[in-house]
């Protein structure tokens, strides 16, 4: 059992709590419900204390009143470090990406990286236009062979992607936005009607 599963049982009666526990900050708050309740620090001996004790739930509710300066504290810092982890990932990524840029601009005849990029655009540009001129109708029939076809075409396409970000730049924005787009593209009912 892990702490969030712990967050979800008590998130009902005291949502602050519950929430702390799903998230970074679950193993010091589960020491705080742990110490309330007189168990041991881990989940299972929470759990244990929760099923065994019908006023331990109001026992963490009185925790989230109580100790409602110290949960929030913990939340800030929570997602204080959550932030500054996105940013470090993000100022890596960039340093990344400008020391191959770098590098490419101190060697003007190296025909590698635009060779590369030529053929993963010509590449792409062929799937896309085998699958919408129908050439590909046989192979997508078969169950097999679509689920194959398909994890190639997703990873040539995301070399595509990373191709393009490297010669024309990429945030952390974009990586987001086209997540979302994804999501909203796959989600039932938001493209398509769903099926009834």
């Amino acid at each position: 059992m892990k702490w969030e599963d712990i967050g979800n049982i008590v998130g009902k009666a005291a949502p602050v709590v519950g929430t702390l526990l799903g998230g970074p900050a679950g193993a010091a708050v589960g020491a705080l419900v742990a110490s309330m309740l007189g168990v041991q620090g881990d989940p299972d001996s929470v759990n244990a204390a929760l099923a065994g004790n019908p006023d331990a739930i109001v026992r963490i509710q009185e925790l989230q009143v109580n100790a409602q300066v110290q949960l929030q504290q913990l939340a800030v810092t929570a997602e204080s470090n959550r932030l500054q982890a996105e940013a470090a990932q993000y100022s890596a990524e960039a340093a990344d990406r400008d020391s191959a840029r770098q590098l490419a601009a101190k060697q003007p005849n190296d025909m590698i990286r635009p060779g590369l990029t030529v053929v993963v655009l010509a590449g792409s540009l062929c799937i896309v236009a085998a699958i919408l001129l129908g050439f590909a109708t046989e192979v997508l029939k078969d169950p097999v062979a679509a689920m194959t076809a398909g994890t190639v075409i997703g990873v040539w396409l995301a070399m595509t992607k990373d191709v393009m970000g490297f010669w024309f730049g990429m945030t952390k924005e974009s990586q987001k936005q086209s997540a979302v787009i994804t999501d909203f593209a796959v989600a039932p009912g938001t493209v398509t009607k769903p099926d009834k």
